[in-house]
């Protein structure tokens, strides 16, 4: 199984996309979700508490790494159909 640190530097190297939308009124749960975890990779302080988080309580951190996982496969799919 994949360590989360290793998730989170895979995220980090996974380039994010703005949704087309610039109104937040009208972006999906996922863009929400993907803007935050963006600017969370963007953050060390965020980072290390996220890990914190989940060295204090376990389950998230299967939660956090599902959570990832989504995001790299998403916006990995997105930059295959740039390319």
């Amino acid at each position: 199984m994949t360590k989360l640190v290793d998730m989170i530097v895979a995220a980090q190297n996974v380039p994010y996309y703005e949704p087309i939308s610039q109104n937040i009124d009208e972006w999906t749960t996922d863009e929400l979700l993907y803007k935050s975890i963006n600017i969370a990779l963007e953050n060390g302080i965020q980072i290390r508490s996220a890990l914190n988080i989940c060295n204090t309580f376990p389950p998230l951190k299967i939660i956090y790494k599902s959570i990832l996982s989504k995001y790299i496969k998403h916006y990995t799919s997105i930059r295959c159909n740039k390319t």
